[in-house]
């Protein structure tokens, strides 16, 4: 038997809450219910055997990975990832203590650091640690160097069950936890033995793991490399030399993981041009210089992070300046218009505005979708950070959102049309509630379907949920606990009623979102 501690579930809920279940998917309100009835929740949890947990529905679609590229993401169910996540907090350090120390400068991906508010892993530690790794490499090297370029095809959705687990064992001895992380993996996977979570950050630690017997084998045999996830840089002081440790490499990932090479994106250069291509372009040390900028006025104005609201004219003068200085429209618009627009900079555009509520890239957004599609859930996230917007214009817009749904560069994908409409889940600024139900009559994604039931709830579209209460359990349970969400819109003797005749065939978490509902109705 094999039970999980308080505390580990405490940081799950934590780190659902303040950093996400995963990147790539809106946050279900689910974690807001679980919050309100966590005592309950918990104490459920607690007394599990997750031995014998058998796994929920997750959702799985497609999501842009660039212009032309796609990967499939997965959000697994909000019960499911408070366990999978607890599972793998309470072996995180046995995981960590496996892999190359942090000290030797080799991998810079994903370093354990956690703390109780849910963070996982050091932000000291990242993909711009490994840059500057790269630059000292190349410092010590001086001009006799070529560095081999090369990143893995599909990685977490080809890592291997059984390499994974191998890998586990070998790192802990908890094999309880190794044994129960590895039967929610089948669960989710079915009659496919490959495969993990893609988008939350629990994953990751599985997947450094995984590539750690890859990571020695390259040491042990004298391979001067960085990797940050699966980004290799391999240095060495010839074109043969480099040619010959790549072709290691690519031997050692198929042997031992059935992995293989991105052809595309595998080269070996000398090292003005790999300074060229990956380090130092004119918009790399442009983009450098407004990021560190930006961080410092961040510190400066005394925000937490980022993502905090700036009111411009609370500002000081010497801060409006800085900011006009940005001219963060301008630049918006320039690389929008390029012929390959560098979408790291277009959603440092778009985030930084969206903390300003400046609406001036607005029509800029709409004249270049195309070019912008990678970037486009930042888009939605922009959009709805505009705090400087009248009624009309404000329903002028959510119109133009809706109208993208139909026949636009962004309505083929359903992950696309998802961050539409979860925009109008949120509050009913945006208008155009008429549309919502010819639209879920018309939508056949679920994840679609289940944020147009929540946009309906939001609306007080009472008639539309008196017709649903007698196929409540004809819904899939993310689009069921939707409805059992947006419900709370109806006059409260009729839910009530409701809620009580329904509550014996409701499982634990769909009667904290009864109970998270009642203290919190759907009123607009």
């Amino acid at each position: 038997m094999l039970t999980l501690q308080e505390n580990s579930l405490n940081w799950s809920l934590n780190h659902a809450l303040n950093i996400g279940d995963t990147d790539v998917f809106p946050a279900p309100f689910e974690y807001e219910a679980i919050k309100h009835d966590w005592e309950t929740v918990r104490a459920y949890l607690a007394n599990k055997n997750v031995l014998e947990w058998a796994t929920r529905p997750a959702r799985t679609l497609l999501s842009p990975k660039a212009k032309y590229g796609f990967r499939a993401i997965t959000q697994i169910d909000p019960i499911d990832f408070l366990i999978y996540s607890a599972l793998i907090y309470e072996i995180k350090e046995d995981i960590e203590s496996r892999r190359i120390p942090v000290t030797s400068q080799v991998v810079f991906s994903y370093r354990v650091e956690s703390n109780e508010d849910g963070q996982l892993f050091t932000p000291e530690i990242g993909y711009r640690s490994f840059l500057d790794r790269c630059r000292v490499k190349l410092n010590e090297y001086s001009n006799n160097c070529v560095v081999a370029s090369t990143d893995i095809s599909d990685f977490y959705s080809r890592i291997y069950h059984h390499r994974l687990e191998n890998a586990l064992r070998a790192a802990t001895s908890k094999t309880s936890h190794v044994n129960a992380i590895m039967k929610m993996l089948s669960g989710w996977n079915g009659t496919e033995s490959f495969g993990i979570p893609v988008g939350c950050a629990p994953s990751r630690i599985l997947a450094e793991i995984t590539l750690s017997d890859v990571d020695e084998a390259l040491l042990a045999n004298g391979i001067d490399f960085i990797r940050f996830n699966d980004d290799y840089r391999i240095f060495a002081t010839n074109q043969k030399q480099g040619y010959q440790h790549i072709a290691f490499l690519a031997d050692t990932l198929f042997r031992n993981h059935g992995l293989s090479l991105q052809q595309q994106k595998t080269t070996v250069l000398d090292a003005d041009a790999f300074q060229e291509e990956y380090l130092a372009t004119p918009l790399d040390r442009e983009m450098d210089s407004l990021h560190d900028r930006f961080q410092e006025f961040i510190e400066e104005l005394g925000l937490e992070n980022w993502y905090e609201e700036i009111d411009y004219d609370d500002l000081t003068e010497d801060q409006q300046e800085f900011i006009d200085a940005l001219n963060l429209v301008e630049l918006f618009r320039e690389e929008a218009e390029s012929e390959e627009p560098d979408i790291p900079v277009i959603k440092f555009c778009l985030r930084r505005l969206g903390q300003l509520g400046d609406n001036g890239a607005v029509e800029d957004i709409f004249n270049n979708l195309e070019s912008i599609t990678p970037a486009f859930v930042e888009v939605v996230k922009h959009i709805g950070n505009l705090r400087y917007l009248n009624e009309q214009e404000r329903s002028n817009l959510g119109g133009r959102l809706l109208d993208l749904l139909n026949d636009s560069i962004v309505s083929e994908l359903s992950y696309h049309r998802m961050w539409i409409i979860h925009i109008f889940t949120l509050s009913r600024e945006w208008d155009n509630e008429n549309r919502f139900v010819n639209l879920y009559n018309q939508e056949t994604d679920q994840a679609c379907k289940r944020k147009l039931i929540l946009a309906m709830g939001r609306s007080q579209q009472i008639h539309w949920f008196q017709s649903q209460w007698r196929t409540l359990f004809e819904h899939p349970h993310w689009q069921r606990r939707a409805v059992l969400a947006a419900s709370s819109c109806m006059p409260t003797d009729a839910r009530k009623h409701w809620y009580r005749s329904i509550d014996p065939q409701l499982d634990i978490l769909e009667r904290a979102i009864i109970r998270w509902v009642k203290a919190n109705p759907y009123s607009g």
